[in-house]
């Protein structure tokens, strides 16, 4: 009787007293176990994780459940309550954090978290229920962008491509419609500057850029020589990066220009064919990227095509650039020295002016065709 008496009691204590069950208690068993492998690859990214500022809060790999997790409704649980590729579902109480590698932490109505929601490579999502502490959702570098784009192969990859080239086509001729209308002197001068002395302009442009950080530091050297220079040292760096890309946009448009000329030889005036030699400068330079884009799907044939096509719009920038430091962006003209041409004398013999007559150049005496009769 005495016995009857405290395994009674014993009974009522045990259904009076709230319900604190362990996690792994409460974990759903997965469709099939995982495999070594897989538990040591999962081991593994789980110390990069936690290797990181925002994964030092998890646990190690034997607090993890494989696969799927519950807490059932009116349970309470000591955390923390980890699930490693699976979703936590958290109906319940949990006294403690909540984590999950590779899936969701959801927090369905009735469900508390007593302290913070973490879900790498998943997100954390409340469904009614509350988390008092911190809601984060992680991803390793790389992994989150990989999955929310990913590579684009075939003809997809193809078209993809050429939907840029194209793009950076109509942005190239945007600007150049922009400086034909507003700037075409200085676009005329250093075109003529580019075709009458190539190989000096390219040697300039080559020094140039050569001498682009070296100038830069010694302007700064030099306004820092004097209190209101350094506070000029922000304008003027901006300033100088600012003269940089107009006078490379600049002598860039030129070049193209100038490949156009080999085309279009005529035009109405210097506006229409210096947009004319414009468009078609540009679509032939673009040639060698519009190869890059159809032949991206051929690693090697695309690392050729591109090699050819930076070399190309390498050399037609540099020289662009240095034909522009030669003009001084367009403001001034380079003297070109032409050899004279030896006139004769007898071409410009002319009778003495009498009686107020202007001399005037003798026209050669004319050739009889016709048959003497």
């Amino acid at each position: 009787m005495r016995g009857f008496l405290i395994a009674a009691a014993a009974t009522v204590v045990a259904f009076g007293r709230p319900a604190h069950l362990h996690a792994q208690s409460t974990t759903a068993s997965p469709a099939s176990p995982a495999s070594p492998a897989a538990r040591d690859s999962f081991a593994q990214a789980l110390d990069k994780e936690r290797a990181t500022s925002a994964g030092r809060s998890l646990p190690t790999a034997d607090r993890f459940t494989w696969g799927d997790l519950t807490v059932p409704a009116g349970a309470t649980v000591d955390g923390p309550v980890a699930a490693a590729h699976g979703t936590v579902h958290v109906r319940g109480n949990v006294i403690g954090d909540v984590f999950a590698f590779g899936g969701d932490v959801v927090v369905h109505q009735g469900g508390d978290v007593d302290g913070s929601a973490l879900a790498v490579r998943g997100r954390v999502i409340l469904e009614g229920g509350h988390v008092r502490g911190d809601m984060r959702s992680a991803a390793p570098p790389g992994v989150a962008a990989a999955a929310a784009s990913p590579a684009l192969t075939g003809s997809a990859a193809v078209q993809h491509s050429l939907k840029l080239m194209a793009a950076w086509l109509a942005v190239v001729l945007l600007v150049g419609l922009g400086v034909i209308l507003f700037s075409s002197a200085q676009l005329e001068t250093v075109v003529q500057t580019l075709e009458s002395r190539f190989s000096t302009a390219l040697f300039v442009g080559i020094a140039s850029q050569l001498a682009v950080l070296p100038v830069l530091a010694l302007l700064c050297v030099g306004l820092a020589l004097t209190l209101v220079g350094i506070l000029l040292i922000p304008f003027a760096l901006v300033a100088f990066v600012l003269a940089l890309v107009g006078v490379l946009t600049l002598g860039t448009l030129a070049a193209v220009t100038v490949a156009g000329h080999g085309i279009v030889r005529e035009g109405p005036n210097v506006r229409i064919r210096s947009l004319r030699s414009l468009v078609v400068g540009t679509v032939l330079l673009a040639l060698p990227w519009f190869a890059v884009a159809l032949l991206v799907n051929s690693p090697w044939g695309e690392t050729l095509a591109r090699i050819v096509a930076v070399a190309i719009t390498w050399v037609a920038g540099t020289a662009g650039l240095g034909a522009a430091m030669m003009a001084r962006g367009g403001v001034r003209r380079v003297h070109v020295y032409v050899p004279a041409v030896e006139v004769s004398n007898s071409g410009w013999q002319t009778p003495t002016p009498i009686g107020g007559v202007i001399a005037a150049r003798r026209p050669p005496a004319a050739t009889p065709t016709g048959t003497p009769r």
